[in-house]
């Protein structure tokens, strides 16, 4: 499975630039959940897998390096 993502059409700082990043991921992580659920995982487990392994790869600071960068 190859995930398609639409590349952002707004600047970072952007009001919307947010929503437009998880109108974009929205279907490659519903495809995963999917896929997850066909393997026999419980969705919420799933959910709360792909939250942590996610939340893992952002620490606070980078977040904020990230920010001032832009």
């Amino acid at each position: 499975m190859r995930a398609l993502i639409n590349p952002p059409s707004l600047k970072i700082d952007t009001m919307d630039y947010q929503a437009e990043c998880q109108f974009a991921l929205e279907p490659s992580i519903n495809g995963l959940l999917e896929v997850a659920e066909s393997a026999g995982w419980d969705r919420q487990h799933a959910v709360l897998a792909i939250v942590a392994l996610a939340s893992g790869r952002l620490s606070e600071d980078s977040f904020t390096e990230d920010r001032a960068l832009s």
